[in-house]
């Protein structure tokens, strides 16, 4: 927790809470009473009872002043002009009311000759992170920005609601559906797959098109916005202060003079098309950005067709958490300025060194409570003091001021403002019958005639953060939930953090896992990508048929044969010598998967098999040289010519110790030639062939057999077709001048993990190394985090997989398994323990989202009704 200093402007009071005026006016108010009743008027005692029914409620306290107060701010409110319009002409002209001169070189030019210039923040996903790179940002960087403030400088935080401009989200779909007719001409897509794809991407543009029209998307903008006298010196405050955020995880621009005018008429309303400014002249900037017509009244102002209230902090909480400005600063329906101007450090240490000792003064006036709040407010001003003193802290005068807006006659959002601020522990004037002050001093300027700052030293100012928010919002990315905001992630985004595509989804059963991967593959299907996905509990037919794509049972023969003798070979192939890489590699993927197959075979047999199994490809004319692009699959050898070979050398040969080598060979090959209870599955030509670009591989009742052997035999001639795939796709993209990204999806991950056969982690584990080289990415999805560190060497190689993985979508999990999940975390940014009770806690259909070291929020999966019937219908 941190301490917000009381107020340094103590009162001189004589006794409980009266101070200087209040005696003045009593004063006043008993010379009068004496005056009346020392008088000779007959009525005297009348003229003395109205005197005191007069005088005596004006001490009445109302809210942070006294009614004699009130009715002074009354009084100049009632003779003050309350009506500006654009129309009008004179001191009635709206023209009265902003302080603004023009706006050039991006910069505001002030009528009282100063310049402004803005800086927008972007937010943070702040309270996910730990408390040592919390107090980071506070104290490493916007304290320190705080301390650089020049006395000559004002310093402001200020949030505006906007709705958020999808604009470019809309032309990025557009893009896609351009480059999905491109790939339908050049035959990449057939017709069914390019209106299947073409379907989604308008189901998205339909939505999109709703936030940018009819269902707006209001968001809190953050801005960091200097004054100064001078404007050279403002342009290198600026600077400083845009690369202080910038190089320490806050991105941050300064904004253009067309920004700077859209910036002042979000000041005043959100109610307006902010495209219209595309269309006028810079000169023209100022005036469309001011009002139409402003009217005060005692407690509020009705600005255009709007009722606003004005709100001014009056008193703190004295404990706060970290970034305890994030929730005043995003009250909905809001504006909210803090105004902060540097005090010189040795009148801040005068001032508070003259309200110490008028504390110690009335410390033992008073009861036992008013004691306490003495000392207390007497504790956090000596704190104040030493840190002035001791460690280069700096003091600043704060005004806070929130602005609600309602429609007219409504004060909805009044009400809900004042509530909250009471629930926070704020208090605070509603400035009646000071509204236009409060209107002023809202204002992008130093104009300020409140009266109502509050000294804080610059770590207790620091320590407001507002710069929070759980959005993303990626522009060329896909629509997967929700959170404040639509949640749009791009996961082939490249910058400083974002470096590869991979993703790890993990959590519970039913927690909303396989919702969330089929919401995320349809997204990316729809892009013009190319997915593949292991599918071990079927349930991803119905996806790969709707997206007009593939389903290919791998336990038999029936949608497809793996011939493990076709040579897969990549489109750029070939070497200098004329030989090419397929065939030699192909001779040793052979090797490893004979190894599987063959359990228990001696090293003598085995080798002899891969000499015999080069002898079937000379005999089919199979070399290191074949021009294999010009191969069909009959022109492979298959297990029936292996057999008949080692069938031929065992007649032939005389020696006693090959012949029981090729003994063994035989026995071993008889269930996999014709006849043998394996021979439907891989003794045949290849027609595994898919075209589409969804393919799901249905593996349940492969897994369902037990047969370990089998299933990780015809595993591995799966993962090989894959692995090529993947390794194609650059060639493709290459050759063909175009940038199709290629999906490998492993569901359920942990039914496929085997400590007696890695195969597939082996496959995981290499293809989220290399696949980003390919223009692809890998998502591995998993329930069972205690399978992911089953032995060292899984748990090392499962590590390596996360590392490797920019995102992370984390669902539910049990308490037990956190234990497992934070250990496989340990060299991927790690989970803390405020994630940690964050992820057990997490609703089903919410996620912990994790895009970079420090990028983590939570969010709602969404899939709109039409994406949904893609893969449950």
């Amino acid at each position: 927790m941190r301490i917000i200093p009381k107020n340094a402007k103590v009162k001189l009071q004589f006794y409980k809470g009266v101070t200087i005026a209040d005696v003045i006016l009593a004063v006043f108010a008993l010379a009068m009473l004496a005056l009346a009743v020392s008088s000779n008027l007959q009525s005297k005692w009348i003229i003395a009872m109205v005197i005191l029914v007069v005088f005596a409620p004006l001490f009445i306290p109302i809210g942070e002043i006294k009614l004699y107060q009130a009715l002074v701010y009354g009084l100049k409110y009632t003779f003050s002009r309350k009506k500006f319009k654009k129309t009008n002409h004179g001191k009635s002209n709206i023209g009265n009311i902003v302080p603004y001169s023009s706006i050039e070189n991006d910069v505001i030019r002030q009528k009282d000759g100063g310049y402004t210039g803005v800086i927008e923040v972007k937010p943070i996903e702040f309270n996910m992170l730990s408390e040592f790179k919390q107090n980071y940002f506070i104290d490493g960087v916007i304290s320190n920005i705080l301390k650089n403030v020049g006395i000559f400088q004002e310093i402001n935080i200020v949030k505006l609601e906007r709705p958020v401009i999808f604009d470019n989200y809309i032309s990025t779909e557009l893009t896609k559906i351009q480059e999905l007719i491109e790939a339908n001409e050049n035959k990449q897509l057939s017709e069914e797959e390019f209106k299947a794809r073409a379907n989604v991407l308008e189901d998205r543009i339909n939505i999109i098109d709703k936030f940018n029209s009819e269902d707006k998307v209001l968001s809190s903008y953050y801005y960091i916005v200097l004054h100064d006298i001078d404007s050279k010196s403002l342009k290198g405050t600026l600077s400083l202060i845009i690369n202080s955020l910038n190089n320490n995880g806050l991105e941050s621009k300064q904004l253009t003079d067309k920004e700077l005018a859209k910036f002042i008429k979000y000041s005043y309303t959100n109610d307006f098309n902010e495209r219209d400014f595309d269309k006028l002249q810079p000169k023209d900037y100022l005036s469309a950005s001011v009002p139409n017509s402003v009217a005060f009244k005692s407690s509020r102002v009705i600005q255009d067709d709007k009722w606003l209230t004005h709100f001014v902090i009056t008193d703190y909480p004295l404990q706060v958490p970290n970034a305890w400005g994030q929730d005043l600063f995003d009250l909905p329906n809001t504006k909210v300025v803090l105004k902060a101007t540097p005090v010189d450090k040795i009148k801040a240490i005068k001032r508070i060194d003259g309200a110490i000792n008028e504390l110690l003064s009335q410390r033992d006036l008073g009861k036992a409570s008013s004691q306490i709040d003495k000392e207390t407010h007497l504790s956090s001003l000596q704190s104040t003091l030493i840190g002035l003193q001791n460690d280069n802290e700096t003091f600043l005068d704060t005004t806070l001021i929130i602005t609600a807006y309602d429609e007219s006659k409504q004060t909805t959002n009044k009400r809900f403002v004042r509530r909250k601020l009471k629930e926070m522990g704020f208090k605070f004037s509603e400035l009646f019958g000071r509204q236009i002050d409060g209107y002023l001093a809202s204002s992008i300027s130093k104009l300020n005639k409140l009266n109502l700052t509050r000294g804080l030293n610059s770590s207790a100012l620091a320590s407001s953060f507002p710069f929070v928010s759980n959005a993303i919002l990626d522009e060329k990315g896909i629509l997967i939930g929700e959170n404040k905001l639509p949640t749009f992630v791009d996961f082939f985004k490249r910058d400083d953090e974002r470096v590869n595509s991979n993703m790890v989804i993990i959590g519970k059963s039913g927690s909303g896992k396989s919702f969330a991967t089929k919401t995320i593959l349809t997204g990316l299907a729809s892009d013009n990508s190319k997915v593949f996905i292991l599918d071990p509990e079927n349930e991803y037919t119905n996806l790969a048929k709707n997206m007009k794509g593939s389903v290919l049972d791998v336990s038999s023969s029936r949608d497809g044969r793996i011939n493990p003798f076709q040579i897969i070979d990549s489109l750029d192939d070939e070497n200098a010598d004329g030989t090419n890489n397929s065939f030699y590699s192909h001779l040793q993927f052979l090797e490893e998967f004979f190894r599987l197959i063959l359990v228990g075979i001696n090293a003598d047999s085995l080798e002899l098999l891969n000499k015999l199994i080069l002898e079937t490809y000379s005999l089919k004319n199979i070399t290191g040289k074949t021009d294999l692009s010009k191969l069909t699959p009959k022109d492979y050898p298959i297990f029936q010519d292996l057999a008949d070979i080692v069938d031929s050398k065992l007649e032939q040969e005389k020696d006693d110790y090959n012949k029981s080598c090729l003994k063994v060979l035989s026995n071993y090959l008889s269930k996999f030639k014709k006849g043998g209870r394996n021979s439907a599955l891989w003794n045949g030509y290849t027609t595994f062939a898919p075209q589409e670009n969804f393919v799901c591989f249905n593996f349940q009742k492969l897994l369902a057999n037990k047969n370990n052997v089998i299933a990780n035999a015809q595993m591995l001639l799966v993962l090989k077709w894959l692995d090529n795939e993947v390794i194609k796709n650059r060639d493709y993209n290459r050759i063909y001048n175009t940038n199709r990204k290629i999906i490998v999806a492993i569901d359920e991950a942990h039914v496929f993990i085997d400590d007696k056969y890695p195969i597939a982690l082996d496959f995981m584990y290499n293809l989220a190394k290399r696949i980003r080289k390919y223009d692809g990415m890998e998502i591995v999805i998993t329930q069972n985090v205690k399978d992911f560190v089953g032995s060292p060497e899984i748990a090392r190689k499962s590590s390596a997989i996360i590392n490797v993985s920019q995102y992370s979508l984390i669902f539910s999990l049990a308490p037990n398994d956190m234990s497992d999940l934070c250990s496989l975390y340990e060299k991927a940014g790690q989970i803390n323990e405020t994630e940690s009770d964050n992820i057990v806690n997490l609703p089903r259909g919410c996620a912990f989202l994790i895009t970079g070291p420090a990028k983590r929020t939570n969010i709602r999966i969404v899939a709109s009704e039409f994406v949904q019937e893609m893969f449950e219908n």
